[in-house]
């Protein structure tokens, strides 16, 4: 369309490049305790999230990790969760994709109304992501997979 052909290819082959040794670096960490770790992946606070079916979600799937909002809501990709409903799941991980927009961080989730026991506040494994690296796709999305292997590394440190 622009001409750019050449460019482009070289472009996607050093993303798919770079998102494969991301991937691969953090694959003994998803294994590493015999459990899959599981996450919840928060869009705003009012507990938005994504299922696996999503693009975001294809990305977490990359990891072998476990969506909690898989199989709540059938038909709709995009559900909207109760607070009970990520209690009782107990994610491993949180990922906050709402840093900017609504303000959350490691310290507003802790302090939520049920949430203190669960394994991502108690072990410290909630992951705050830049708002803009989470929902603008194209080069970028190969940050947002970088940061999920960093803080898959830092789950498998005990960190």
């Amino acid at each position: 369309l622009t001409g750019h052909l050449d460019v482009a290819v070289q472009l996607t082959s050093q993303m798919q490049a770079d998102i494969d040794a991301a991937v691969a670096a953090s694959s003994e960490s998803v294994t590493a305790a015999g459990e899959p770790i599981s996450y919840f992946y928060e869009l705003d606070n009012t507990y938005y999230t994504v299922t696996s079916n999503t693009f975001v979600g294809q990305i977490f799937r990359m990891f072998g990790l476990e969506n909690i909002a898989d199989g709540v809501e059938e038909g709709n990709d995009y559900p909207q969760l109760s607070s009970e409903v990520i209690v009782s799941s107990n994610p491993t991980m949180i990922f906050l994709a709402d840093t900017k927009c609504c303000a959350q961080t490691p310290e507003t989730v802790a302090v939520r109304e049920g949430w203190q026991k669960m394994d991502a506040v108690v072990n410290k494994s909630i992951v705050q992501l830049d708002d803009d690296v989470a929902s603008r796709w194209g080069p970028r999305v190969v940050d947002l997979v970088k940061s999920i292997s960093d803080a898959l590394a830092l789950v498998k440190a005990g960190k």
